[in-house]
Formats: structure tokens, C-alpha cells, sequence
């Protein structure tokens, strides 16, 4: 089993702290008229330009086995990815020791279950196919003082979007723990089933931490028929307009601009997909049907799932206490 630390996450975000603070533009008019909306006292967090840079080639193979054992699928893993990778002002990437166990017989349960939970990231979505973790959620809320997750007045319900700001990720929307442990926070641009498909068919590239499949961006034009044609997935989520809702002491309260995973809400039926990034139909290895994932690319909020359709393995599981 997948040993239980506290996320690394939550120490990750006290080194990037700084990084982070250099985003913050004061949001401050000289203009003394009065308006509806107080927003002198609001700050803005300045969105990253663009992805970072994969120019380092690891000393390391990437290693990963998947078994079944029973109603079990076991995926065995040094988290090394096959690819180039960035480098990272907070550790270096290092081969690790991972076992998973996930079921291979998953039920809908008819709720979704969210990744981030009243005290920031409670789960890891999923693995590639490769043995790297898809990990989406940051661990960096409100008020982002010197504190950080620490701070008495954190507000997780406006926690910044890792794959929006300046939070030192490479170009495959990913970075390293001081574990050593390199994961996804996007979808990663240079793992090879991303970087071969060629929207002909549909890509497995791996398996939730709920046992359902997860596909990489394209899939059949009608759900339920292998011979239509096939299309791009699309997000349901799009970004709010206006200003955030708080007073810039207690939560944000500058214009929504996508540096908050709340700053984006779902929309039933804009796109193709899900409030979980899924939808139910048949694929090349479920020809009799199954629900799935699909993992839109690192610009596209979510890129990874957000939310769980079945009940997740204990061994993604992630924060205080795991």
C-alpha cells in the first residue's frame, strides 16, 4: 500500500510562497468617484506567461508494472517519467518506491467526490499509464501570507489554479515535491500517448484513482457507437466574469481572471463533457461500455478531473493525517 505522509504539497507551497507574491499587482484606482464596488483594498494575481520550459533528460528509467489480482488492478511505480522534464528551484526528481491498488470492477455511485476537501487536496486523481501521478489540486489558498496553509484565516475555498500561475511548473504542467516525487498538475505535453495522438482514435493513457479509464482528449462523436467519427472533448466549465465576491481580507475580491480554481463554475451541456471531465460510452478496451475520464490539454481548465463519479482508493489519498 501506498505509504501515508503528509501531503507534500502543503510544504511545497511554503517554497514557492515567494513566487507566488511576486504575482500580487495592487489593484488600487486613483479615481476618487464613488462606485458599487469597493476595491481598494483588492489585489490581482498575475497569471503565468505560458508554460515552463523541459530541457533536462533524467538520470533515471522510468519503471512501472500493472497486475491483477482478483477484482484488483495494481500498478507498481518510480514515478519516472519517459520524457524531458524541467528544473525546480525546490528539489531535484528522484526515483521513487509506489504501489497502488485500484479496483477493477468500479460502481457509479451517483455523487461526486471532490479532490480538494474543506482543508485543501484530500486526493490524487489518477496515474498514468507511464507510473506518474495526476495531481491537480495545489495547495495554495487564500490569504497567501508568510504562513501559508498555516495561516488562521486560510480560505480553501479560493485556492490557486496550479495551472495558471507562477507556481514553477515545466512545460508537461508538472513539477517535483521535495520528495522527489515529479507529478501532473496538467495534462503532460511530452508523455508519448498525449504526444502521438492524433485524434483518429481514442487514447487510454490511464486508469482514476476510482478504477475508470481516462482518455486523452478525443473520443467517439456518439457516445454509444465505435464506427462514428472522432472528435475533440470539450470542457463544460468557462471562466465568470466580473469581480470575485470578497472584501480582500478574508477571500479575493478582484476581477476573475482564472487564478482561482473557483473563478471558473460548470455549465451543463457547453461541451461535451461532465462536471467530472467524463462521460458513459464505449471505447476500444470497453466495447461493451464504461464511464470514462478524458483529460483535456494543460490549457484547457480542468485539464485533469476535478471530481470523482466512483469511490476512490484509499492509497490516492493525500493531506493532514495521510
Amino acid at each position: 500500500m501506498k505509504s501515508k505522509l503528509i501531503s507534500m504539497h502543503f510544504i511545497t507551497s511554503f517554497l514557492t510562497l515567494f513566487v507566488i507574491s511576486l504575482g500580487m499587482v495592487s489593484c488600487s484606482s486613483d479615481d476618487d468617484s464613488d462606485t458599487d464596488t469597493d476595491t481598494t483594498d483588492c489585489v490581482q494575481q498575475d497569471l503565468a506567461e505560458g508554460s515552463g520550459v523541459c530541457d533536462t533528460e533524467l538520470a533515471y528509467d522510468s519503471s512501472v508494472t500493472i497486475s491483477i489480482n482478483g477484482t484488483d488492478r495494481i500498478i507498481t511505480t518510480n514515478s519516472i517519467p519517459d520524457h524531458l522534464v524541467g528544473t525546480f528551484i525546490n528539489g531535484n526528481i528522484t526515483e521513487q518506491n509506489e504501489t497502488y491498488t485500484i479496483t477493477t470492477d468500479p460502481v457509479l455511485t451517483g455523487n461526486l467526490t471532490s479532490l480538494e476537501g474543506d482543508n485543501g487536496p484530500e486526493y490524487i486523481f489518477g496515474i498514468l499509464l507511464d507510473g506518474v501521478e495526476l495531481d491537480p489540486i495545489a495547495a495554495e489558498p487564500w490569504p497567501h501570507s508568510d504562513l501559508g496553509v498555516m495561516d488562521p484565516d486560510v480560505n480553501w475555498d479560493w485556492n490557486l489554479e496550479a495551472l495558471n500561475v507562477p507556481i514553477g511548473l515545466d512545460c508537461n504542467y508538472s513539477h517535483v515535491q521535495p520528495t522527489g516525487k515529479y507529478h501532473h498538475h496538467g495534462t503532460p505535453t511530452l508523455y508519448d500517448l498525449v504526444a502521438d495522438a492524433d485524434g483518429t482514435e481514442m487514447v487510454q493513457v490511464g486508469w482514476a484513482a476510482d478504477g475508470y479509464p481516462i482518455y486523452y482528449k478525443y473520443a467517439y462523436t456518439d457516445a454509444d457507437d465505435s464506427s462514428s467519427a472522432v472528435i475533440e472533448m470539450t470542457s463544460s466549465y468557462e471562466l465568470l466574469t466580473g469581480n470575485r465576491p470578497g472584501d480582500g481580507e478574508s477571500a479575493p475580491c478582484s476581477e476573475y481572471n482564472g487564478a482561482y480554481s473557483a473563478d471558473y463554475e460548470y455549465v451543463d451541456g457547453l461541451g461535451t463533457l461532465d462536471e467530472a471531465n467524463g462521460r458513459t460510452g464505449v471505447t476500444p478496451e470497453f466495447p461493451d461500455g464504461t464511464f470514462y475520464y478524458i483529460l483535456t490539454d494543460g490549457d484547457s481548465f480542468p485539464s485533469i478531473p476535478r471530481y470523482f463519479r466512483g469511490t476512490p482508493s484509499d492509497d490516492f489519498q493525500q493531506g493532514p493525517g495521510n
